[in-house]
């Protein structure tokens, strides 16, 4: 056999592996190419910039699983984000003594509660926990009391504005309105090898976090219980019918997603520096279900680039209309959902599968026809 006969003999199936792949995972891995290398190629600034985004895109898988999949609408989502991202906060500003939000509070020294957050491993343990707990009470109480629609959407929409008022209420004991600022200080303490971590550094931790929440939810999605939550969203009443406790699975996916959320939250805290109340509260949450629309709900590669698109345009249209920037990406926004009603990612999946469909139909056209002048 000839080197050529060998190479075309290896070609074609290396061919038809690349053509099975879906659209989905080529924007996957594309995105993933490309954060890897922001780094490589930009400024400190942009580093912080994307790195931000990162911790977006995970929020954005986390809500992805609860509503994409479950059909779990939440309202008021940023509430776990927002938990996560305020607890290492918290954590990070107290570790150079009394942070100065307390000291403006009226305070002399940290509040007791707040004490055993001053290990950095148990705040961030109880950063991924609290959101957890938080989303698994609440999960008991609405999913086992049945209640649906427009009612859950209430509850979960109160309990955000909730949270936001009592960050805001409170200031002596979360900053108010203000945040909470000296977190870079307590970002200084977390050292490897003796060094600090550098913003190149927690941008890649940013980074690989992201492929490891995109990792667990493809195989939480691809698994059985990725079944069950589908059913729950497209059946319930089948599942309850074939012995399934929906409720169940209601509440273990609304945990899980919390627990994403939770970690979200804390991944934000590096690359800012800073946590607020709009971070937490109903405009950030109801910008949640933005980047699902235009990415595709339901696809956790368009859930990805649903929240990287949105918020770099964002970045980008605040720098060029000033003001103006909320009425551009409204009708920017408007715009793409009209048109494109399953997402960026859902509209190439269709045109893929159609173009599919149509190869192997004409493929079996043109056998049927050989076979007919053979005969």
């Amino acid at each position: 056999m000839s080197f050529e006969e060998k190479i075309e003999k290896f070609k074609a199936p290396c061919l038809s592996c690349v053509k099975s792949v879906t659209v989905e995972k080529w924007i996957a891995g594309g995105l993933f190419v490309l954060l890897f290398f922001i780094p490589l190629f930009s400024s400190m600034y942009s580093q912080l910039v994307f790195g931000k985004f990162i911790s977006y895109m995970i929020f954005a898988l986390a809500l992805d699983i609860l509503w994409g999949y479950a059909g779990l609408m939440n309202l008021g989502f940023a509430l776990f984000f927002g938990l996560g991202g305020y607890i290492l906060g918290i954590s990070l500003s107290c570790q150079n003594g009394l942070p100065a939000f307390m000291e403006f509070g009226g305070l002399s020294q940290i509040p007791l509660l707040y004490r055993p957050l001053l290990n950095i491993p148990f705040a961030f343990l109880m950063g991924l926990l609290v959101p957890a707990a938080v989303a698994f009470v609440l999960g008991l109480f609405i999913f086992y009391s049945k209640i649906k629609g427009v009612f859950y959407n209430l509850i979960t929409l109160a309990l955000a504005a909730l949270f936001e008022l009592l960050l805001a209420t409170k200031q002596m004991y979360t900053g108010g309105s203000s945040g909470i600022n000296g977190i870079a200080g307590g970002l200084d303490k977390i050292t490897f090898f003796g060094k600090a971590v550098s913003i190149t550094g927690w941008y890649y931790i940013g980074f690989f976090a992201l492929v490891l929440v995109y990792v667990l939810c493809r195989f939480l999605t691809k698994a059985r219980f990725g079944s069950v939550i589908k059913s729950v969203r497209d059946n319930e009443a089948r599942l309850q019918f074939l012995g399934y406790n929906p409720a169940v699975f209601k509440i273990a996916v609304f945990t899980i997603a919390a627990f994403f959320a939770g970690f979200a939250g804390m991944i934000y805290l590096p690359m800012t520096s800073f946590i607020s109340i709009e971070a937490a509260g109903v405009s950030f949450s109801t910008m949640i279900l933005v980047w699902l629309a235009v990415g595709g709900r339901g696809n956790l590669t368009g859930a990805m680039a649903g929240a990287l698109l949105v918020s770099f345009l964002q970045s980008k249209l605040s720098e060029s209309f000033g003001n103006m920037w909320q009425l551009v990406l409204g009708v920017v926004l408007i715009l793409i959902v009209y048109f494109l009603p399953k997402g960026i990612v859902g509209t190439l999946q269709d045109i893929q599968y159609n173009s599919r469909i149509a190869r192997v139909m004409a493929e079996s056209g043109m056998e049927k026809s050989k076979s007919r002048e053979e005969e």
